[in-house]
């Protein structure tokens, strides 16, 4: 099986996913959701990472993480190897609890930040495990709407700002968005390219140019269907937008 492609660098922002062996469960019970979340603090203590949201369903997990040290695999690795001890021992069982690595989609966080907030919120309203999301209490969305529930592990700070420099009316706005009926139901990760990329125009650009300096080992197919995809005009606009020159002046050699 070819692995995924990895794009590290600082400040990047990433949806995550990891998913039980054979789609099997990985939380047996409360207390191993409560010590994967202290698994999670433990590792943002040592690593430095900033945690937007998060959604413990019964076999997988949703992050939505940020990297200031551009140290995404590290984070990962002591992330799943220390919760797969953790249950390998509780339950005296061996092998594989998560199937193969994690999947870490890079996302335009300037687009799509609030909008995944809300979708990774909405996932245990989606699949009828409760009918709001504050009912079910393995998600971050408390963090966001009550403040008896902040906490160090959730960086709520930069979702609420889009709606207010004021929390109250920033609580406010971001509830409505979240459990309103305008665009409860929109998936964005419909949008993602290559299985790998999440974004348009100059970040996709920016993205593509970070590949193209990496050594990529020949069974990663991500690169090329993401390259494929991308037309030349394509990529001399978005680069059009980002360094703010005209075509002449990107095209041609000085």
């Amino acid at each position: 099986m070819a692995r995924q492609l990895r794009v590290e660098f600082e400040n990047a922002l990433y949806h995550i996913t990891s998913r039980g062996n054979q789609r099997d469960k990985i939380f047996y019970d409360v207390s191993d959701r409560e010590r994967f979340l202290e698994i999670l603090t433990r590792t943002k203590e040592r690593y430095g990472f900033l945690l937007h949201a998060y959604v413990l369903m019964d076999n997988h997990y949703h992050l939505l993480m940020e990297t200031p040290r551009a140290n995404l695999s590290q984070i990962m690795q002591n992330i799943n190897t220390s919760y797969t001890v953790y249950v390998n021992r509780k339950y005296q069982r061996s092998g594989h609890l998560l199937q193969g690595r994690f999947k870490g989609i890079i996302v335009d966080k300037d687009r799509y930040l609030v909008a995944l907030s809300r979708y990774i919120h909405l996932n245990p309203v989606r699949v009828k495990l409760v009918k709001r999301p504050n009912e079910y209490p393995w998600t971050s969305y408390r963090a966001f709407i009550d403040q008896r529930a902040e906490s160090s592990l959730v960086d709520t700070g930069e979702t609420l700002s889009y709606f207010s420099k004021h929390r109250d009316r920033a609580v406010r706005g971001y509830r409505e968005f979240v459990e309103g009926d305008g665009g409860g139901e929109e998936n964005p990760l419909a949008k993602i390219e290559a299985g790998i990329l999440l974004g348009e125009g100059a970040f996709k650009a920016k993205v593509l140019r970070r590949i193209e300096r990496t050594k990529v080992d020949e069974e990663i197919s991500q690169a090329k269907r993401l390259q494929k995809r991308v037309s030349i005009d394509a990529v001399i606009k978005a680069c059009q937008l980002f360094y703010g020159k005209n075509r002449k002046g990107l095209v041609e050699r000085g």
